[in-house]
């Protein structure tokens, strides 16, 4: 009976460290798939943050190209409206005692345009002294013994600035 006792013993022990073998495997299983989980999850995780950037960089994008597009139309709506400002200016400097009616309301329409126009950071260059090629396109070139050589001796058509760029630079007669 003994030896009966210890096969069954014996018996019980493999079939024992069979279940434990079999426990330890899928507790490995379970572990493993826990760490493929956890790895998807930091990847999705990733991936949403990276999508998430693209996004908000898109929308900052299309925010900045908005603006833009809204300047450029707008400084093509001011450029062509310069010429207007040219031809009042002209009106204005043909007052006479029969159109001193007239000049006070063309001067009111006058004084309005330069309003608006100021309204969007337009403004009229300041100074005509000395020749910058940047905000001065010379026309021509004439002598002059009030002037220096580079120096602007007539303003023929007012250059604009809008909120610091050339918007139309100034066309003048150079000293030489």
């Amino acid at each position: 009976m003994n030896s009966y006792n210890e096969n069954d013993m014996h018996n019980q022990n493999e079939q024992e460290e069979v279940v434990d073998q079999e426990v330890e495997q899928v507790e490995a299983a379970q572990i493993s798939d826990l760490e493929v989980c956890q790895q998807e999850a930091a990847m999705w995780k990733d991936q949403y943050a990276r999508i998430s950037a693209d996004f908000d960089n898109y929308k900052k994008r299309m925010d900045r190209e908005q603006i833009q597009w809204m300047q450029t139309a707008q400084t093509m709506v001011i450029k062509d409206l310069l010429p207007v400002v040219d031809n009042f200016e002209r009106a204005l400097s043909q007052k006479t005692d029969d159109t001193a009616n007239l000049y006070v309301g063309i001067e009111m329409v006058y004084k309005s345009v330069l309003q608006t126009l100021a309204k969007y950071g337009v403004k009229e260059f300041a100074e005509y002294k000395q020749f910058d090629p940047e905000l001065h396109e010379a026309l021509m070139h004439a002598q002059s013994a009030d002037h220096e050589s580079g120096q602007i001796v007539q303003v023929l058509e007012k250059g604009f600035m809008i909120k610091d760029k050339v918007l139309r630079p100034a066309k003048v007669t150079v000293a030489q």
